[in-house]
């Protein structure tokens, strides 16, 4: 009988499809965040006070800092992805039951089918080749990230440098404004001068030690930032040693069509064939899969075995939505390539011209202008001392010494500061 037979196979079906469906199957399994643990660990990462060069920086930025770890867990899922494209969907299963009203010594008529596609028009295979070729653009965006990360520590850290600098020579200029003002103080308790005199330096150590509070905020807004680049928790006791930089990056530049193949513009070449491949794909869906199974029914009291056979026509869908969308995705892939080349050529003049003029104006500073300031301030003090001279013009010959040496002390850090820019502009890995 027809429905003794549907009754033996339907527990049968019941116990065989979910092992089938479930023998590959993954369940899920909840990631949340343990915010006690992840602030501990943030903030128990750097607790012996480690002290930190400007080649350990580096290492620590490329570890630890956020946004180059997210770039890399994307490129460990387009690897993912690319290894989980390019297979065929999976069977399907049908059945059906039918029973004859009023029917005869046989009512039920039972059906059954089992249909495979077979992707005829290679869309699975196309789709595994635009994930490869994504799987290649986010490693390229992973390069690109950890050269502009090196540029920012870079960046950050000749500005520290700078600052202290800048911070020794106020110091160094307070003590010689508090070795005049003594003096100065000395002549006027004498009668030798008149107590206005004595003023002027009174000015310059009040305007003196604004300048100096202004730069210990910079300092440890620059601190932070730093800090937040190598991935440090803000309150972290590190200690930088900051008269220990790294070798300075050699400036060489590239030409125009040495560009083509730097890491950003190879990042959207890699994402251009990747949008050619997924518009291939979507073209091959407008021709039809070929759907091939075989099919069992039991009708008249017995069974029958036969092939099924089935494909879409596309007669007025065929994909024109689908087609549509990656080709303007593949005309912006294109603009994104041609645009990024064309900014790293507009970079390239830019960073060769700034470099040149930032080596010119540190040349005349170092060479010209300071040696002058400080000869004229020797001359200044001599004339001073035998009565030839007034504070007025020690005090400027001092002021306009500091104010060279802060002139020289930025523009070494405009220099580095170009060379950095240069550095990524090198076709090669840093």
């Amino acid at each position: 009988m027809a429905s003794d037979f549907l009754w033996r196979a339907f527990p049968a079906a019941c116990i065989i499809i979910p092992c089938l469906t479930g023998v590959g199957c993954r369940s899920y399994e909840a990631a949340p965040i343990d915010w006690t643990r992840a602030a501990s660990d943030w903030s128990a990462a750097a607790t012996n006070r480690p002290l930190v060069t400007h080649e350990a920086s580096r290492q620590c930025a490329l570890t630890l800092n956020p946004a180059i770890n997210a770039l890399r867990l994307k490129h460990l899922s387009s690897q993912r992805h690319a290894q989980a494209a390019g297979w065929w969907e999976d069977p399907e299963l049908d059945l059906d039951g039918l029973r004859v009203l009023r029917g005869g010594p046989h009512p039920w008529i039972i059906g059954s089918g089992l249909s495979f596609a077979v992707p005829l028009n290679g869309v699975p295979g196309i789709e595994k080749l635009a994930a490869q070729a994504y799987g290649r653009a986010d490693a390229f965006a992973v390069t690109v990230g950890e050269r502009e990360l090196i540029a920012e520590v870079d960046r950050a850290w000749a500005q520290s440098v700078a600052l202290e600098q800048r911070t020794a020579l106020a110091a160094a200029y307070a003590e010689r404004v508090g070795h005049w003002e003594r003096m100065v103080q000395d002549l006027v308790s004498g009668g030798e001068l008149a107590k206005i005199e004595s003023d002027r330096f009174l000015q310059e150590r009040s305007r003196l030690r604004l300048e100096q509070e202004q730069l210990a905020a910079e300092a440890s807004a620059s601190r932070k930032a730093l800090l937040r680049l190598l991935g440090f928790h803000p309150a972290a006791p590190i200690d930088f040693a900051w008269g220990t930089r790294g070798q300075e990056p050699v400036a060489t530049f590239p030409d125009e069509e040495a560009l083509i193949r730097h890491p950003r513009v190879q990042e959207k070449l890699a994402r251009l064939e990747a949008s050619e491949e997924a518009l291939r794909a979507e073209i091959r869906r407008q021709y039809p899969d070929l759907m091939i199974g075989p099919a069992l029914e039991h009708e008249e009291g017995g069974p029958r075995l036969g092939l099924s056979l089935g494909l879409t026509l596309p007669l007025w869908n065929r994909n024109r939505r689908g087609v549509a969308q990656a080709e303007g995705e593949r005309g912006l892939a294109r603009h994104d390539a041609l645009a990024e080349w064309q900014g790293l050529v507009s970079d390239l003049h830019e960073t060769r011209e700034a470099l040149q003029f930032a080596e010119e104006a540190a040349r005349l500073i170092r060479e010209n202008r300071l040696p002058e300031a400080r000869n004229a301030a020797a001359r200044v003090e001599k004339l001073f001392k035998t009565g030839e001279a007034d504070v007025l013009a020690v005090a400027e010959a001092e002021q306009t010494l500091y104010e060279i040496q802060k002139a020289e002390a930025e523009a070494r850090l405009a220099v580095e500061v170009a060379r950095i820019r240069a550095a990524k502009l090198a076709v090669d890995n840093p």
